[in-house]
């Protein structure tokens, strides 16, 4: 039996728009819903969806959003938002929320929207911030940074203090590489090696052949280099022979390729006490680092099969992943039939598809998710979205980058529609995993945004629970990472997200029960013109942000700034995955 929450009774939505003082570029120029499944569906009768957190007393149905205000920072124009979401944190630990909003500019705002510091675009980082930034003490001092990567090689990190941002010393840091100075467009943080100090990921667009993609950057805003190694350990991939090195490592080195979307999570993927980095890049690869800049081999199980190099052992970077399990056994195990062609089946491409850790099946070990697309032929057309679980490299290593089993036939979702040769807007959407437990079976549940123009939901056992066909034919049509929240102290989570398209109006906040039934579907107020996109393109943030124990929800739009709702009945206890890709450090883990 499935709990399912009754129709709630309509509540005045305030539309008058606050807009609060504090200071877009267009990179102006997409396409979904061709093969999205239709509306909600519920796959497994089995399942019962039960309280998932400790419920707080609430009986009554989620109650409709309610709009505060909108927000443009220190113009009278909203700049253009990106992929980043924002941020409801208490910055300077005095108590109360502030709310933080990188667009090209960085905005912090107090509970009122009242502007308390800009970092206008320009200074310190270049051009837009298309990824979350982190938020964490960086070097446990007492103060909190906020820490961005912008285009052009530029990564800042500044400081709160006395309300208002600063640069830290040793800041802005630089990813040039290779000739180029490329974009970060991910940005993950950790302390990976448990000294107490904060570590900052940043992947970057670099294509060169000599370029690196892969950055950790200090709390100092140095390149981090672990205590006792003897290479230099960053950036990745570098051009150095020998210990260490990636130009000939296993014999055929590594080699990689621009990541284009949040490329970058963090979390521990074998037994020993360091934190591992996951990166998926354009060059259908991806790839588990150590703190030292190494990567970790993959089982024993794949094994090289060119010629120059046959047989010997691959690192989880060094080969594409196959969609067919019976291509991967026969290409890299059993060295036997013609070699896999794109135009006769379909392989596994990481442009813009993040990594997310957690332990799915509950053994205490975690696992590696994501959501990269599935294509075919010359030129290549994506087919969907398949949903992969890798195993990490626990014990001896003999499953490291396998299947976890269960997950030999990976689930797909509807094929996007195609987008033709030099249509880039409004950008598809990012395929970010979400990993929280929605329906109370104790072991977590996969969500993403897909770009057929539906939200998924997946058990643990790689079984649909349900989809919600948010774009419902309409052509371009995207949705932001979703965020999970209780929304009526029942225990039960709600799922939360924004769409976006080219289309007038096309911004709405749409908020599923955690069995995927629509509760709310709210056009946004205030709607412009942007030439990126119309809507939410980055996950929404939610907090308590005035501090009265119900939740707000902000939302970082293309073409109209920063709105907040608050929601009211609402508790602030239960927030499974409250922000963009997990947790302030951005890294693709729950809080």
């Amino acid at each position: 039996m499935r709990t399912r929450h009754a129709a709630p009774a309509s509540l005045l939505l305030l539309l008058a728009i606050l807009p609060a003082s504090c200071g877009g570029d267009d990179d102006s120029g997409g396409a979904a819903g061709a093969g999205a499944p239709p509306s909600t569906t519920w796959s497994d009768g089995a399942v019962e969806a039960t309280a998932v957190c400790q419920p707080q007393g609430g009986s009554a149905p989620v109650e409709q959003p309610v709009f505060v205000r909108n927000l443009t920072g220190d113009k009278s124009w909203a700049e253009t938002g990106w992929f980043s979401s924002p941020a409801i944190v208490d910055l300077d630990a005095d108590g109360k929320m502030e709310l933080v909003a990188p667009f090209y500019s960085v905005f912090v705002f107090d509970a009122s929207g009242t502007c308390l510091s800009t970092i206008q675009q320009g200074d310190h980082t270049q051009g837009r911030i298309y990824a979350p930034a982190v938020i964490a003490d960086l070097d446990k001092d007492g103060v909190t940074e906020v820490v961005a990567a912008g285009s052009k090689g530029t990564v800042a990190a500044w400081e709160f203090k006395a309300g208002a941002l600063s640069i830290k010393p040793g800041w802005p840091a630089s990813a040039d590489s290779g000739g180029q100075s490329p974009e970060g467009r991910g940005i993950a943080a950790a302390d990976l090696d448990g000294d107490g100090s904060v570590e900052v990921v940043v992947t970057t667009t670099n294509t060169s052949d000599t370029g690196a993609q892969v950055f950790v950057f200090a709390a100092n805003g140095e390149l981090y280099q672990p205590a006792g190694v003897s290479w230099p350990a960053w950036p990745r991939y570098n051009q150095l022979s020998g210990a260490g090195g990636d130009l000939d490592a296993n014999g055929a080195g590594h080699h990689g390729y621009g990541c284009f979307g949040l490329n970058v999570g963090i979390g521990n993927i074998d037994d020993d006490a360091l934190l591992e980095i996951l990166v998926t890049y354009d060059n259908h690869h991806i790839n588990a680092f150590k703190p030292d800049g190494t990567s970790i081999k993959a089982s024993s199980w794949f094994s090289n099969r060119q010629s120059k190099y046959d047989g010997m052992p691959l690192d989880w970077g060094q080969f594409i992943r196959w969609l067919d399990p019976e291509v991967e056994e026969n290409h890299y195990h059993l060295h036997q039939g013609d070699w896999p062609d794109v135009n006769e089946t379909m392989w596994l491409q990481w442009t813009s598809s993040p990594p997310s850790i957690a332990d799915i099946d509950g053994d205490g070990k975690n696992e590696v998710i994501g959501f990269p697309n599935a294509e075919q032929h010359e030129p290549y057309e994506t087919q969907g979205h398949a949903l992969m679980v890798l195993q990490g490299a626990h014990g001896d290593g003999s499953r490291s980058a396998m299947r976890l089993p269960g997950w030999e036939k990976l689930p797909m979702s509807g094929k996007p529609a195609v987008r033709a040769s030099g249509d880039w807007y409004p950008p598809d959407g990012v395929p970010s995993p979400v990993v929280a437990n929605i329906l109370g079976d104790k072991r977590p549940e996969i969500l993403a945004s897909l770009n057929d123009g539906a939200v998924y939901a997946y058990g643990p056992d790689a079984g649909l629970r349900w989809v919600y066909n948010f774009a419902a034919g309409a052509p371009k049509t995207f949705a932001s990472e979703p965020v999970v929240a209780d929304l009526n102290k029942d225990g039960r989570p709600e799922i939360i997200f924004g769409t976006y398209s080219l289309s007038p109006g096309a911004g709405h906040l749409i908020i599923l029960d955690n069995t995927g039934n629509k509760l709310f579907d709210i056009p946004l107020p205030g709607q412009g013109e942007d030439g990126n996109g119309i809507g939410v393109p980055a996950a929404p943030a939610v907090g308590d942000l005035d501090g009265d124990g119900t939740l707000e929800i902000a939302l970082t739009t293309f073409d109209h700034g920063l709105d907040v709702f608050t929601v009211p009945g609402s508790g602030s206890s239960c927030t499974p995955w409250p922000t963009g890709r997990g947790n302030l450090l951005r890294n693709g883990q729950a809080p």
